[in-house]
């Protein structure tokens, strides 16, 4: 028995062009990666962590440019990968799915949804998307959805489009790098001011994605009715506790989309 497994330890050296360091760490790896699959052990390093996106997605699928060329937000990441561990793909376990899930959400995260045309993003980032660029660990976005581009919620995550065409509805991202997103409502922190005008309060805040992690959430939040044809400037203030105020700022009215402009790839 021993000689069988020295014969295909040094079978395994010769093929993979390691030496015995490299060969028993190989072996070690792969062996921590299948008694993790199965629950057997516990948690993972970082380097296990990485080892186990690199085994799974770059080595069966594509290579790894493929992925990591293309940030993604954390709802979408997710969806990804419940397309890819099924069995004809790369057919992995439930608990590796959620841990290259964590991992592809904490370094390949996009700010703004990548579902939509390159031509629509550029026009969503130029005029819809603002962002606190990250003032502290705990970053937000806001896309401003006017009502006559509700035809973009959809590919934002959101189903129900308002049916109030004087509505201001905002699609927040949340993300946290190294803490954890406070279970916030939004209706007691964000404030809309037209023109410096006086707070209105938001009518609704509804959560649409967590990560369980408590690292990514995002969000609807919608305010009563405004002019959003009238030539005015648009101010949220998100006041959040212990981080200060965060100012997201936009000028109405929205240009619109060039005619023909496309929503779907």
């Amino acid at each position: 028995m021993l000689l069988c497994a020295a014969i295909v330890f040094f079978a395994f050296m010769y093929l993979t062009g390691q030496s015995v360091g490299g060969a028993l760490d190989e072996l070690h790896d792969a062996t921590r990666l299948s008694l993790y699959r199965h629950g057997m052990v516990e948690k993972l390093s970082s380097a296990e962590i990485k080892r186990l996106y690199l085994d799974t997605c770059t080595r069966k699928c594509h290579g790894k440019d493929v992925i990591e060329n293309k940030p993604r937000t954390a709802a979408e990441w997710e969806a990804v990968m419940v397309r890819m561990k099924a069995p004809d793909r790369a057919d992995m376990s439930d608990r590796h799915a959620e841990t290259i899930t964590r991992y592809l959400q904490s370094n390949f995260l996009s700010n703004v949804p990548t579902v939509l045309p390159e031509k629509t993003m550029k026009y969503v980032k130029l005029h819809l998307w603002r962002s606190d660029f990250g003032e502290s660990d705990l970053f937000l976005d806001l896309i401003y959805i006017p009502y006559e581009h509700r035809s973009l919620l959809p590919y934002l995550g959101v189903r129900n489009a308002p049916s109030n065409p004087q509505a201001a509805f905002f699609v927040v991202y949340v993300n946290t790098h190294q803490g954890s997103v406070p279970p916030w409502d939004f209706t007691e922190l964000a404030a809309l001011h037209v023109d410096n005008g006086a707070a209105q309060k938001a009518g609704a805040w509804k959560i649409l994605y967590e990560d369980g992690q408590r690292h990514h959430n995002q969000g609807v939040l919608v305010f009563p009715d405004i002019d959003t044809g009238k030539a005015a400037d648009l101010e949220i203030k998100m006041r959040l506790p212990g981080l200060g105020t965060r100012s997201f700022q936009w000028c109405l009215p929205i240009p619109p989309m060039l005619e023909g402009e496309p929503v779907e790839r």
